[in-house]
């Protein structure tokens, strides 16, 4: 299956307004998604060329919501299911006199992963940590904070999408499945390494603390999704994130376009109660227990914070980075 992502707010540390990430959960199977791709062609060739850029795409934040209407329920109610998974943060509601606490968190967790690593001999993987604690730190508020969100994100609709490919049965695409993030997130190969390391090692941590859902049988008998993302008693997602995630340019990505109109739909209906016709359609797509998400972080007391490396996944619990080898 295809799972594609995409964001829209400014993500102002002040802004009162609900952000968003939205994933979309595409089928795989050829004449599924070959149908999906058609319906939403369909659709974005019905707009008028004059709300579209000069590659064609549409900016849907200047559709009217009757568009918008239509597009709900030519692509997103269609034959074929479109699954959401929403994910929604109030800035105001995250001060950084929080947030912060948690990037120091994050921060202690890498440095002390460049430490051990050192130790270890491994001086390239000492080398990538170092620069990635570096990187992480000059970043303003905006940059952590959607570092954080579409590592959620990803996290929450994996989760999602071997759930509901259980319960639909179709658990058979869980070994091809694909994350399209749309590129405005990265430009710089090497920032691009550092943002998939973020979200690898995310969603290590998610994994460890909210279980991934498997059957018993899968246990007993096996299964590919297991051969293929476990090792040793523990979930690997090296692969997944080498190369099963990739940042990609939307105009080129209908999946992500797809993403980008559900994510007006919502930011519309959310914050100003508009869009409502468009709404009533696309939340019956929302996976798990038909809510949006919004996000809160919890505040704590950083003096008392204690590093334990048994849960860091920077560290000796981490797998090795996605885009880098050790040095011969």
């Amino acid at each position: 299956m295809i799972i594609a992502i995409d964001e829209t707010g400014d993500f102002n540390e002040s802004s009162e307004r609900l952000n968003l990430f939205i994933a979309i959960q595409i089928r795989q199977r050829k004449t599924l998604y070959r149908q999906k791709h058609d319906e939403f062609c369909s659709w974005e060739a019905s707009i008028d060329r004059s709300l579209k850029n000069h590659k064609g795409e549409i900016k849907t934040s200047s559709l009217s919501d009757d568009q918008l209407f239509d597009f709900a329920r030519r692509v997103m109610a269609g034959a074929v299911p479109v699954g959401i998974t929403p994910l929604a943060i109030r800035p105001a509601d995250n001060p950084p006199s929080v947030f912060d606490k948690h990037c120091a968190v994050k921060l202690i967790g890498i440095r002390a992963g460049v430490d051990w690593y050192r130790k270890q001999g491994r001086a390239s993987l000492a080398r990538t940590y170092e620069e990635l604690g570096n990187w992480f730190e000059k970043l303003n508020y905006q940059q952590r904070m959607k570092i954080l969100l579409l590592g959620t994100c990803i996290a929450d609709s994996f989760t999602n999408a071997i759930g509901h490919s259980i319960t639909g049965k179709y658990d058979s695409e869980l070994t091809r499945i694909r994350f399209k993030v749309d590129r405005d997130f990265v430009r710089e190969p090497r920032t691009e390494i550092f943002w998939r390391e973020l979200l690898r090692n995310e969603l290590y941590f998610r994994s460890v603390e909210q279980p991934i859902p498997i059957l018993k049988e899968w246990e007993k008998n096996g299964h590919p999704f297991l051969d293929m993302y476990r090792k040793n008693g523990r979930f690997d997602f090296n692969l997944l994130f080498r190369k099963n995630c990739g940042f990609e340019n939307s105009h080129e990505h209908f999946e992500i376009r797809i993403a980008d109109a559900v994510n007006t739909i919502f930011s519309r209906f959310l914050n100003d109660r508009r869009c409502g016709r468009a709404y009533n359609l696309v939340r019956h797509c929302i996976l798990r227990d038909g809510h949006v998400q919004q996000f809160v972080l919890k505040d704590f007391d950083l003096s008392s914070y204690r590093y334990d490396p048994s849960k860091n996944p920077f560290g000796p619990m981490s797998d090795e980075p996605t885009d880098v080898a050790d040095s011969p």
